[in-house]
């Protein structure tokens, strides 16, 4: 059955069963139509649509059928109101979404994904949630158009257009607004917009390392730059063996194991004796970030982490070995570090000539 054949079966339902309201599909998103009391006269009486928060597929049908039961029940006892419905996400008598809209299903989103760790919910939103809601324009409607304009104007190929615009995408595709072209905005951050001289060397690093005057953030740097670490997986590792660590589970990519890279960075960075920062993987990477600017230290984190994998590729380690060892796919990986592999494979093949 199409889901357009199992929404019309579901209205079937609804009003066989007296509920004078329809669920209806508005691009990729579920609402509820109906005629309710207007907003700004309730003795005034229009049809109006109500998103669910839902995507439009069949998983979504159960909990989209039980909400119009319940708008149904309201209507006909007289006990409909806006104030139970209208979390910020409805949708203007008109069909225009405004900001004020926009911003309360950001919140009801960011609620859903992070309801089970409310410490992590916090720090995503004041980092990357809420710098991207205050680009909004105070008043007016939201739509692609607007979207697009705000992310076409932070900086191409930045980390801050492509997680801000990924969550403007994900808050436009749950209320129906056409994302897919803010989602494609928002690509290309990545090793390849990196400059050559934005990557340290290993000299650079073990100079910077000198900088750091707190002792355990010259660990957490010691570990990002040996083992190619993102920030927050230095809260959640353990040493197992020899030379090798084990990732946690709660990481960004999940648990994995790995080696350092150079391994005598173990011993001159001191990295199994000085003590660990108090942060949680939550909160490290802004206080890491704090650390090295109050200490002057312009190499950023993720810079060591594709130092690392470069590195991981003058040492001759295979690219499959070295997406695991980073934490992502092999395709994931060729794809970062495209133009480093390609020279890598080049300087290998020609190798072998005696030229």
């Amino acid at each position: 059955m199409s889901l357009d054949a199992a929404l019309e079966a579901l209205n079937s339902r609804l009003k066989g069963g007296g509920n004078r309201c329809v669920l209806e599909q508005r691009r990729s998103a579920l609402f509820l139509r109906a005629t309710l009391p207007a907003r700004d006269d309730p003795a005034q009486r229009r049809q109006q649509r109500i998103p669910l928060g839902l995507q439009a597929d069949y998983k979504a049908l159960p909990e989209a059928e039980s909400k119009a039961i319940d708008l149904g029940r309201q209507l006909r006892t007289g006990t409909f109101s806006w104030d139970a419905w209208e979390s910020g996400e409805t949708l203007k008598d008109s069909g225009i979404l405004t900001a004020r809209d926009f911003h309360a299903a950001a919140e009801k989103l960011h609620a859903s994904k992070y309801r089970k760790d409310p410490e992590r919910g916090a720090n995503a939103w004041s980092k990357k949630w809420s710098p991207a809601l205050r680009k909004l324009p105070k008043a007016g409607p939201i739509n692609e158009r607007i979207l697009l304009r705000i992310v076409n104007s932070m900086p191409e190929g930045s980390a801050g257009r492509r997680d801000q615009g990924n969550l403007l995408a994900q808050i436009a595709k749950l209320i129906g607004i056409p994302h897919e072209g803010i989602q494609a905005a928002c690509r290309g951050y990545g090793v390849d917009k990196l400059s050559e001289r934005e990557i340290p060397t290993d000299c650079q690093i073990e100079v910077a390392m000198q900088s750091i005057r707190l002792p355990h953030w010259k660990w957490t740097f010691g570990m990002c730059a040996a083992f190619g670490l993102r920030p927050h997986e230095c809260a959640e590792l353990e040493w197992i063996e020899d030379d090798w660590i084990r990732i946690g589970d709660a990481t960004k990519t999940g648990s994995r194991t790995v080696t350092a890279c150079p391994s005598q960075w173990l011993d001159d960075f001191s990295l199994r004796s000085l003590p660990r920062p108090p942060q949680s993987p939550q909160t490290i990477a802004k206080v890491f970030l704090d650390a090295l600017d109050r200490d002057e230290v312009t190499i950023r984190p993720y810079a060591l982490r594709h130092a690392f994998a470069i590195r991981l590729m003058e040492k001759k380690v295979p690219p499959e070995y070295g997406a695991r060892l980073m934490g992502h796919s092999l395709q994931v990986h060729e794809q970062t570090y495209k133009r480093w592999l390609e020279a890598d494979r080049i300087t290998r093949a020609m190798s072998s000539f005696n030229l």
